[in-house]
C-alpha cells in the first residue's frame, strides 16, 4: 500500500476517536465547577453503573464484568472513596467482604454528569434527523462488532 491510497481513504476509526474526545472535552468543560470532577470526568461510566444496580456490588465482581485489571479497579474505587462518591460497607459483620454503596454526593454528581451528557448530545445531534441517528447507531454497532471479530481473528492467528 502506498501513501496515496492511505491518504485518499476516509478513516472512520480516526473520526470516531476525534468525536469521542470532543464529546468528553465538552462534558468535562461543563462539569468544571462540579465537585468530584476528576472521578466524574474519567470514570463517570462506572459511577453510573453503581447508581443503577439493584443488587449488592462487590469489587471482585466488577473485575469480571468490566475486564479491568485488579489494580486499575482498585485505583478507581480508591479515588471514588477519597472523593466521597462511594463507601465500602462490611456485609454480615464480615470485615473482609465489603459492598460498594453510592453516597448521596455520588448520586448527586451522577445526576449532574448525566444532565451534562444529555446537553452535549442534544447539541451534537442538532439538525440530524431521527432516521440519520438510527443509521449512524446501526453502522457504529456493526463497526464495533467487526472490530471485535478482527480482534478475535488476530488472537487466533497468534495461536497458530
Amino acid at each position: 500500500m502506498d501513501h496515496k491510497e492511505f491518504d485518499s481513504r476516509t478513516h472512520l476509526g480516526f473520526l470516531c476517536d476525534c468525536l469521542s474526545r470532543e464529546v468528553k472535552n465538552a462534558v468535562n468543560r461543563g462539569l468544571k465547577d462540579a465537585k468530584g470532577l476528576s472521578a466524574a470526568s474519567k470514570y463517570g461510566w462506572l459511577l453510573a453503573y453503581f447508581v443503577r444496580q439493584t443488587e449488592p456490588i462487590f469489587q471482585r465482581d466488577l473485575e469480571q464484568i468490566f475486564h479491568l485489571p485488579k489494580s486499575t479497579l482498585a485505583d478507581i474505587i480508591q479515588i471514588f472513596e477519597k472523593e466521597d462518591l462511594i463507601e465500602k460497607v462490611p456485609v454480615d459483620g464480615d470485615g473482609r467482604k465489603k459492598q460498594i454503596v453510592v453516597t448521596t454526593k455520588g448520586r448527586e454528581l451522577n445526576l449532574i454528569t448525566e444532565a451534562m451528557i444529555m446537553e452535549v448530545e442534544d447539541f451534537m445531534m442538532e439538525d440530524i434527523s431521527e432516521e440519520e441517528k438510527e443509521v449512524v447507531a446501526k453502522v457504529l454497532n456493526k463497526m464495533q462488532q467487526n472490530v471485535r471479530k478482527y480482534k478475535s481473528h488476530i488472537m487466533l492467528k497468534k495461536e497458530d
